[in-house]
């Protein structure tokens, strides 16, 4: 007498619910890892950005060229604060801002940029960054 044992699968239930469960959290990890790793690449471009308009207006270049330089090195991502051009922390009332009075003095072009992190199933994250470039005026 031979018996047939029909075995019954009940885990395919189970395996269903845990790759769910799994899935999800390695949706968020990757979206994260990119909405991340765009914040930085966008952190970067600004502080190049910076840096860009504190050059021009280091070798004697107006406030609108110096503008029009920041514009320039952060083409294609807005820039969300007003911008400031100093030159030894104290504003800048000259146009061109280096002169020859200001030959050596540190010219700054500074801004607060906002950043916004988009994961699937979680909140939308916020944060501010101050973003600077430094220059002496030649």
């Amino acid at each position: 007498m031979k018996f047939h044992f029909h075995r019954v699968n009940q885990d395919r239930g189970a395996v269903a619910v845990e790759f769910a469960l799994i899935a999800s959290l390695l949706v968020m990890l990757i979206f994260g890892i990119v909405e991340f790793g765009t914040a930085y690449s966008q952190y970067q471009v600004f502080q190049n950005a910076a840096r860009q308009g504190a050059r021009t207006g280091a070798v004697r270049g107006d406030k609108a060229t110096i503008l029009d330089a920041v514009d320039g090195a952060a083409a294609g991502y807005p820039i969300s604060g007003p911008i400031s051009i100093t030159v030894n922390d104290s504003g800048a009332t000259g146009d061109p801002p280096c002169d020859d009075a200001s030959v050596g003095e540190d010219l700054k072009v500074s801004w607060n940029q906002q950043f916004t992190i988009d994961i699937p199933f979680l909140p939308n994250m916020s944060a501010s960054a101050n973003i600077h470039g430094v220059f002496r005026c030649e």
